[in-house]
């Protein structure tokens, strides 16, 4: 082994209501505009839903990454079956520990839940900027189906005339 290399074990598991300030604290460096006790809140919800999951990395009794997982019924785009679908809502490794296969674990044990579920289908997506996620997505196995851009208007000013 280079001495240069860290030897790492991780460990996988499906996190647990136990987990919930973990889970949230990892969530709070993905999404930096959301306040902790706000995404608390928001994770107490989903674990009660009973139609997500979050699975977790660990070295040791450290958690360094988060996978979150939902299964829709809705319509999602790429979605090519009736029935549920296993979603990617989010992924998250800390920055030291990427590049070495954990958010690729940690998908899979995600799909597989999905997969329990009963689903024939696993989606996700990313921002268009996001270069990262896009080429992350491709190297695990998903292909793309669309892009988009979603565009939103302020109409609230009532007092607003457009003339053509």
């Amino acid at each position: 082994m280079d001495v240069f290399q860290k030897a790492c074990t991780f460990i996988y598991r499906k996190g647990d209501e136990e987990d919930i300030e973990g889970i949230t604290e990892l969530l709070c460096d993905l999404y930096e505009n959301h306040e902790y006790d706000e995404l608390l809140a928001e994770n107490k919800e989903l674990f009660a839903s009973g139609k997500q999951a979050f699975f977790l990395a660990f070295e040791g009794d450290k958690a360094i990454g988060v996978c979150h997982g939902s299964l829709r019924s809705e319509y999602i785009n790429g979605k090519e079956y009736d029935g549920t679908v296993g979603y990617l809502e989010a992924i998250y490794v800390q920055q030291e520990y990427r590049l070495q296969g954990v958010a690729f674990h940690l998908v899979s044990l995600c799909e597989q839940w999905a997969r329990q579920n009963a689903c024939r289908e696993f989606l996700s997506d990313c921002l268009l900027d996001n270069t990262n996620s896009y080429k992350f997505h491709l190297r695990i196995g998903f292909s793309e189906t669309e892009r988009c851009i979603f565009f939103r208007k302020d109409i609230e000013s009532k007092n607003r005339c457009i003339r053509s």
